[in-house]
């Protein structure tokens, strides 16, 4: 399948959940005409054996020489080590790009690995799994998510304009927020929830487990992926995290006084609220 945005070289370095599907993606589509993976561990292997890159190595430097468009998706944990085993082999004019889902952190590890050796613009797709690994990963993960650009302080256009069209291309849409306010709105819609699912799951036993149903399965979903990513993302977002969980003990908080005195008018008021909200919520994504 041929398309118009065309890359001479895509690395990808992580071969994760992310990584794998950025990867199949790319080559489903046509949007390179070579792809380099950096991929360590067990999985190197399978991603392969699975034969959808030119090259796949343990060594990031090899990996990224000659591309045109870096995207590094690794835990911001692994992000600094990265980058610096980087520097030295990318070429100027360069693109790096990764995909934290914490963008001040993973911003200020790209501009102090980066700055002078090539040009960056921060990504979030806001998509994934509660199961993580290359075994996971698939082509069209990323089609109909909002993948959230945030572009440095000076602001090249010509980065931004690449980057923002591969993730066009992988079938997202598109939205532009600074690095803080992604933080802010992101703590919000996924770093909270995560948080909320796991709470839930925790409090209830293993008597009432026996009888839950899908609708207990869809609220809890995410609480089945990686203790440790997770811990890493809630510690790295910890202030907007804070904030966001503030404001959700503030309705639940009603809705707890409103059932003890039997009231229940700020219980219904809730549920009539949260409905709105969510048809509301529901029509936007169509």
């Amino acid at each position: 399948m041929s398309h118009p945005f065309l890359l001479s070289r895509l690395a990808v370095l992580g071969a994760g959940l992310i990584g794998g599907s950025v990867a199949l993606a790319a080559r489903r589509l046509a949007l390179c005409r070579e792809l380099a993976l950096y991929s360590r561990g067990p999985e190197k292997e399978a991603v392969r054996a699975a034969g959808i890159a030119d090259l796949v190595t343990d060594d990031p430097a090899e990996a990224v020489r000659e591309a045109e468009l870096v995207v590094v998706a690794l835990p911001i944990a692994a992000m600094g080590s990265i980058l610096h085993a980087i520097q030295d082999a990318l070429d100027p004019k360069a693109v790096v790009t990764d995909t934290a889902s914490v963008k001040v952190p993973a911003m200020r590890l790209l501009r102090e690995n980066l700055e002078g050796r090539a040009r960056w613009v921060g990504s979030h797709p806001m998509s994934g799994g509660e199961r993580s690994g290359f075994a996971f990963a698939r082509s069209n993960l990323f089609e109909r998510a909002v993948a959230i650009l945030t572009p440095p302080e000076t602001i090249d256009g010509e980065a931004l304009t690449m980057v923002e069209a591969f993730w066009l291309a992988v079938g997202c849409r598109v939205v532009h927020l600074p690095a803080s306010e992604h933080d802010r709105r992101v703590a919000a819609v996924s770093h909270l929830p995560h948080l909320l699912a796991a709470a839930l799951i925790c409090s209830v036993d293993d008597e009432a487990l026996e009888v839950a149903g899908s609708g207990f399965r869809d609220v809890t979903r995410i609480a089945a992926a990686s203790p440790e990513m997770w811990n890493e993302i809630l510690l790295a977002n910890r202030e907007n995290v804070l904030l966001a969980l503030r404001s959700f003990l503030t309705y639940l908080e009603e809705a707890r006084e409103s059932l003890e005195d039997g009231t229940c008018f700020a219980v219904k008021n809730l549920l009539l609220e949260a409905q709105r909200r969510r048809l509301s919520f529901d029509q936007r994504l169509s």
